[in-house]
């Protein structure tokens, strides 16, 4: 280490740049897709956070979401929830959200069934628009558990 430790420190260097620069772009990259929990836009500034509650083959999903503007409510606003129809079968697939006041929170909730008895677990896709606009404000992707009806002990 005493005759190598310019070197390993020119290393460590490096590899902390690549470091940063891969968290950059892939920061960049879910900006661009609107991957994140809180919204990016001047025009619908949102939060949003997902659970699931149940066991299985029954599950709760509650979304929450919240206007984070200090003075501009949101009319408009809608959820869309994607997912495999293999696996489970939503009760709703498509809320209306109503006025977002800002600093509130408003909670949705829609039950989920799991279908499949193989074991087989997928994501639900979170999904909230504004109306007339073209792309998702918001994006969320929900890893289901396994259903207790499919664990074998």
């Amino acid at each position: 280490e005493r005759e190598h430790g310019v070197a390993m420190h020119r290393q460590f260097q490096h590899d902390l740049y690549r470091l940063r620069l891969t968290t950059a772009r892939n920061f960049a990259e879910a900006l661009e897709k609107k991957m994140m929990p809180i919204s990016s836009s001047n025009f619908a500034p949102l939060k949003l956070s997902a659970n699931v509650q149940g066991i299985g083959p029954m599950f709760r999903l509650t979304v929450e979401i919240m206007n984070t503007s200090n003075s501009h409510p949101i009319l408009g606003a809608y959820v869309v929830l994607v997912t495999n129809d293999t696996l489970y079968v939503l009760e709703k697939s498509y809320i209306n959200l109503p006025l977002l006041v800002p600093s509130l929170t408003y909670t949705v909730n829609t039950m989920v069934r799991c279908t499949s008895d193989q074991g087989i677990t997928d994501a639900i896709n979170v999904f909230v628009y504004i109306k007339g606009k073209c792309s998702p404000v918001l994006t969320a992707i929900i890893d289901m558990p396994a259903s207790e009806s499919m664990i074998v002990v």
